[in-house]
């Protein structure tokens, strides 16, 4: 299932700020939404780019497009994303440099005066180190018709060039009520109290929360708790064990790194509950395994690494620690 394409939870404050972009006709050339996953982030870049190169949009048809109405991809918008690997039957882990050279040739086509072309990057933030310096030499060299709208959910990814000759237009956490609100209309069998929880585990995230219902991770929270606190529950088979579990309930190989977010935001949730307690040995372990977690799934993205040799390694980590 694809998520997060399809939904404009709140955020009007940003939305307009988009629209008087739109109206004035003065919206940058390299623009940056940042913001959670699941939000519609991708949705809004492209309504925004829609707009954009359509030299006869008025202000009234500009407010009902970013705001309810869809409006059609036109040729003069390209979107980047990870590509599709047809013969590993998986997305690549990052967009490499090779994967943005269709972005020069986007721009330098000729055609109708003054047509403005938009391309829009799904997301800076899987974009690797030489996919980066390439987009930076891209965006040094603007022209007044050619315009970049760049998603990022961590701020992290995104270095202090680019952002100095970008906008950036940031999109607030979700509300708990939007997030309650959002979760409820897709997942009606969740108690009020599973919602509250699920919003404290992802932080808000209903990206993240959609997956965690849609993967059936529920299903192992119990015995992820117990293992995260003491690892010597972590037996010979554990690794097997949910290695076949996200085989058989996660059916994109491109969501395999949700489940190293799924551990990551479990051990936060523990690690909160060993300051309360003043667990000082539990929390100390516990963020030695967070540190862990991230480091594994950065070598993960980064070097297209096999997922079931990850997980054996990260358990195995986690014992010997």
């Amino acid at each position: 299932m694809t998520y997060g394409e399809n939904y404009l939870i709140g955020h009007d404050q940003e939305l307009n700020i988009l629209t008087n972009y739109l109206i004035n006709k003065n919206t940058p050339n390299s623009l940056i939404l940042i913001g959670e996953k699941g939000i519609g982030l991708k949705k809004i870049a492209l309504k925004m780019a829609s707009c954009l190169v359509d030299k006869n949009i008025d202000s009234d048809e500009i407010k009902k497009i970013l705001k309810t109405h869809d409006k059609n991809i036109s040729p003069y918008i390209l979107l980047i994303e990870k590509i599709w690997m047809e013969d590993k039957k998986r997305y690549k882990n990052k967009i490499y440099r090779e994967d943005l050279t269709y972005i020069n040739d986007f721009f330098v086509t000729k055609d109708d005066h003054w047509q403005k072309r938009v391309c829009v990057i799904n997301a800076i933030d899987d974009l690797s180190n030489d996919g980066v310096n390439s987009l930076l030499k891209i965006i040094e060299e603007p022209n007044s018709n050619s315009h970049f709208i760049i998603i990022n959910h961590n701020q992290k990814a995104l270095t202090a060039t680019i952002k100095s000759r970008s906008q950036i237009i940031k999109f607030k956490s979700t509300k708990n009520e939007d997030f309650k609100s959002a979760i409820k209309q897709e997942f009606t069998d969740l108690t009020d109290n599973e919602i509250d929880d699920l919003f404290k585990l992802s932080k808000g995230s209903i990206d993240f929360s959609r997956k965690y219902i849609d993967y059936n991770f529920r299903e192992m929270d119990d015995h992820l708790d117990s293992i995260l606190i003491d690892p010597n529950n972590i037996k010979p088979n554990t690794a097997d064990h949910y290695i076949n579990f996200v085989k058989n309930n996660i059916d994109s190989n491109d969501d395999m790194e949700t489940f190293f977010k799924f551990i990551a935001l479990k051990i936060n949730k523990l690690s909160i509950r060993a300051c309360a307690e003043n667990n000082k040995i539990l929390l100390d372990r516990l963020l030695k395994n967070y540190y862990t977690i991230l480091s594994i799934k950065e070598k993960y993205l980064t070097f297209n690494l096999n997922f079931e040799h990850t997980i054996i390694a990260y358990f195995y980590l986690v014992k010997n620690a």
